[in-house]
């Protein structure tokens, strides 16, 4: 099948499991973790909490049926039944070898204090991202691209860009050539993850209407080309916090803190493009163009750190007047724009701000243009491409 293709993610995977008796891949619900595992990776024994009698099972005893299975072993979604981590722990605490459990989930383990401390020292883990511009189309994975500031040229067009930034990286909808079909599995997806996969997380006093509510307010918020944060809401904002929360423990979301020099407050961003492409809806302008880039820029940016194995925590920078700077990284702040000539000067502003106060020498531009310009002291701009 199609989405069956080779994830840039393998060789870290590979890594851990020679490493660690329990590997954790994590990431969006459909976003390929069992696949990258059973029929990529090539392991045969599997295991689902999905499967309703497998789940049972394991709540009445997870020692036993930890004990009838043969390593290594895929148990997916994991997090269902939260007592298989002490069995598993009890099990490799026996003997550690490298690669026995592979446990997939679609939201955070050590979300739970009980799991994580059953964790500890046991488990090496892994986001999978929704597919990058580089798996769509089986380029090899660069890692002089996991910096925030490299001198690799762009590999690929905006057109192809272009072509991808709607349907997201999810594995079926990506693939899925009728645009109704499309339109059908996000409402699907959607309907799951927040009727299902929030409210396990959520816990007591879940109101799926508030989620719904919550995700409308983003739209509105995406179609202006505007960053999502708490004041952008009408929910109190404790309330608000622990809504977005959830999403993030589901990997809908991801939180983007302001630099610690910067005067702005928690900002948050989607995931993967096809979502909020979907949940958008109506013809693409201005700001539902910069929002679907941006978000394209960020997963790009994540998924190139996270399968290089290097932790990356992105922060953004915004002054007391201007306008926010998307990201600021060592030696360099990134501003994204949807301009390509004549608002280029205006965008430079904030940008030279975000340099002069944070004592940065470099300043990237990154704009929808196919310009191959390799990064120089000032500001340089660069195409939405250049970490692809």
């Amino acid at each position: 099948m199609p989405h069956q293709r080779k994830r840039h993610a393998l060789e870290h995977i590979s890594k851990l499991s020679s490493f660690w008796p329990v590997v954790g891949l994590l990431g969006l619900r459909q976003v390929g973790k069992t696949t990258l595992l059973r029929d990529i990776l090539g392991l045969k024994n599997f295991v689902s909490f999905d499967d309703e009698e497998v789940l049972e099972d394991a709540k009445q005893s997870s020692k036993n049926l930890i004990s009838r299975l043969n390593t290594p072993v895929i148990i997916d979604e994991a997090q269902k039944a939260a007592s298989i981590f002490d069995a598993i722990k009890l099990k490799v605490d026996q003997k550690k070898i490298p690669g026995q459990y592979f446990l997939t989930g679609s939201s955070i383990f050590s979300s739970k204090v009980g799991i994580r401390e059953s964790l500890t020292g046991r488990i090496g883990c892994l986001k999978l991202f929704p597919f990058t511009l580089a798996e769509t189309h089986q380029v090899s994975f660069e890692k002089k691209r996991c910096s925030l500031l490299h001198l690799g040229t762009p590999r690929f067009k905006m057109e192809d860009v272009f072509k991808n930034i709607s349907s997201g990286g999810l594995p079926v909808p990506l693939f899925t050539r009728d645009s109704e079909q499309r339109r059908l599995y996000f409402n699907s997806w959607l309907d799951t993850t927040i009727m299902r996969d929030v409210a396990r997380v959520y816990g007591k006093g879940y109101d799926p209407d508030v989620s719904w509510s919550i995700l409308r307010q983003m739209k509105t918020i995406l179609q202006n080309g505007e960053w999502p944060s708490l004041r952008c809401f009408k929910q109190n904002s404790r309330i608000l916090r622990k809504y977005i929360s959830s999403f993030e423990d589901i990997f809908l979301v991801q939180k983007i803190p302001c630099h610690e020099e910067g005067v702005g407050e928690d900002l948050w961003i989607f995931s993967d493009s096809g979502i909020a492409r979907h949940l958008l809806e109506s013809e693409i302008g201005q700001g539902i163009h910069l929002s679907l880039g941006r978000i394209f820029i960020f997963k790009e940016i994540l998924a190139n750190f996270e399968y290089a194995g290097l932790p990356y925590h992105p922060v953004y920078y915004k002054s007391m007047h201007g306008t926010p700077v998307d990201l600021i990284g060592k030696n360099v702040a990134i501003k994204i724009t949807i301009e390509t000539k004549s608002g280029l000067s205006y965008e430079e502003r904030s940008l030279a701000g975000a340099m002069k106060k944070l004592k940065l020498p470099y300043g990237l531009l990154v704009a929808p243009v196919d310009k191959i310009e390799l990064p120089q002291k000032g500001i340089t701009v660069v195409p939405w491409t250049f970490w692809s």
